[in-house]
């Protein structure tokens, strides 16, 4: 937030001491511009946590499914605090499903770029050409995909389909054109939140992203209907469940 200001106010002088960085006259004039790594320790204490919100997971397991380093995994554990607890068969949630709703309800939000575009193919169609051009797709757009049970809402076409893309995307390449702010249509979204992706291909998604940042795309929705809220409720019973189930397995329960 203050960087966002002294970006906009040409009156602010900003000096991060700590990165030595200098904002003058609403630009950066000194330091390095990678902003997202301000915000990296918060993402990945976040993927540890969506990681650990259904299954529990060895300390091995958490780096190597979510492609961080030992020490990354270790500073989020330590920032998720007593909301996780060590255990003979590695970590989990200090209470069943308890971090269900600490990770839709607390993430920051992607971050990042976002651009609105439309197209006359139907959305399914949208999606498909999205996913094949590296996106994933989040959000009630999920809906119309097969192999996904969590949303059964889906008689009425979403509004706006939420694709998320690692790298820059050729839309026009793919039959979209620039939307006003105002219309409907599709959602780009660059996130500055690069664990979206890993966290994806943990929980074995290649189309769409992880069962909580979809959660958390419908909740941040800009124009939520009531379908989008019976989703939501949808996904969060899901992962519920699962933690639940999930939890008895793991530790042999008859329950």
């Amino acid at each position: 937030m203050q960087i966002a200001l002294a970006e906009q106010t040409e009156t602010v002088l900003l000096v991060d001491v700590d990165r030595r960085r200098v904002w003058v006259n609403g630009k950066q004039v000194l330091g390095v511009h990678d902003r997202w790594k301000d915000a990296a320790p918060i993402y990945i204490t976040f993927a540890v946590a969506r990681m650990l919100a259904v299954n529990g997971d060895t300390f091995d397991d958490l780096v190597r499914r979510g492609r961080l380093t030992p020490g990354q995994v270790d500073d989020a554990l330590a920032r998720l605090g007593k909301r996780v607890h060590r255990t003979s068969i590695g970590w989990e949630s200090r209470e069943v499903g308890g971090l269900v709703d600490f990770c839709i309800a607390c993430y920051p939000g992607p971050g990042g770029i976002r651009s609105r575009w439309r197209s006359d193919l139907p959305l399914p169609e949208q999606a498909d050409r999205l996913i094949g051009a590296g996106c994933l797709i989040s959000g009630r757009g999920i809906s119309s995909r097969s192999g996904y049970p969590a949303i059964t809402v889906g008689k009425t076409t979403p509004y706006r389909l939420v694709a998320f893309a690692a790298n820059e995307i050729d839309m026009k390449g793919l039959g979209f054109e620039p939307a006003d702010e105002d219309l409907s249509g599709t959602e780009l979204i660059l996130p500055a939140d690069p664990t979206i992706f890993t966290t994806a291909t943990a929980a074995g998604y290649r189309d769409r992203t992880d069962d909580i940042i979809t959660a958390n795309t419908l909740l941040r929705a800009d124009t939520r209907t009531d379908d989008d809220t019976i989703a939501l409720e949808e996904v969060r019973n899901r992962l519920w469940f699962l933690a639940d189930t999930g939890y008895d397995l793991r530790w042999n329960l008859p329950s």
